[in-house]
């Protein structure tokens, strides 16, 4: 993985569960928010914590803001302070920007000033929550753009002791198989409760075969899992 240098503006609850998911990964994270309350609490868990007025492009300015490989504006309550924050960012030189919205509205605007990487992770993590409802065997699902995403589904009844090329969901469905987590006992739990375990096994070949209660992990278009799952 290639270390990046993020910075997120706006820490709300969103945005303190993703620089430090960011910082986790190694990457070099800059957390700006007006809160010095807020920048105390995260300041242990990212490179560089800043209290500043996002809207002050000086300020920005003399964070390096402009070096940055992403600037995410991660704000939810304050759509006033993103748009002048996005128009700050792209004088500042800042060429990879990813902002959040809430309503259409906001989504156009935000276009309308050139920022075309746009979020609303409340829209996800409903869609996604939904289409675990929706679905027989469906485990979850994280979407990666507003075309793509992965699932994980029990595997079909009609797919169990096939191997993966007779199963061939390739060329059926245009949908790749990532890997397969199949349950399994550890042995060498001592509580009961934490016997079962999910093994990954990887990136699975044609001649593996599909068990009962395996978990498959699928990457393809909305439209062709959703496909797949109505079958």
């Amino acid at each position: 993985m290639q270390r990046k240098k993020i910075a997120v503006i706006g820490i709300g609850s969103f945005g303190k569960l993703f620089v430090r998911y960011l910082f986790e990964d190694g990457h070099e994270v800059i957390a700006i928010d007006k809160d010095p309350v807020v920048i105390d609490s995260i300041k242990d868990f990212v490179t560089v914590a800043v209290t500043l007025d996002a809207t002050d492009e000086h300020a920005l300015r003399s964070q390096g803001i402009g070096d940055v490989d992403y600037a995410v504006i991660a704000l939810a309550d304050d759509f006033e302070t993103s748009i002048i924050c996005a128009d700050s960012l792209k004088k500042s030189g800042v060429s990879l920007i990813y902002a959040r919205y809430q309503t259409e509205l906001q989504k156009k605007v935000l276009e309308l000033l050139g920022i075309r990487d746009l979020f609303n992770p409340e829209e996800r993590a409903a869609k996604s929550m939904a289409e675990t409802f929706s679905f027989a065997g469906m485990r979850s699902s994280f979407l990666l753009s507003d075309e793509y995403s992965v699932v994980e589904v029990t595997v079909p009844k009609r797919y169990i002791n096939k191997t993966i090329a007779e199963a061939d969901l390739r060329h059926k469905y245009n949908i790749n198989v990532i890997t397969i987590k199949r349950p399994t006992t550890n042995k060498d739990s001592k509580r009961t409760s934490d016997s079962k375990i999910e093994k990954i096994l990887g990136i699975p070949h044609g001649n593996t075969v599909l068990r009962e209660d395996d978990i498959v992990v699928l990457f393809g278009s909305q439209t062709d899992l959703t496909k797949f799952l109505e079958t």
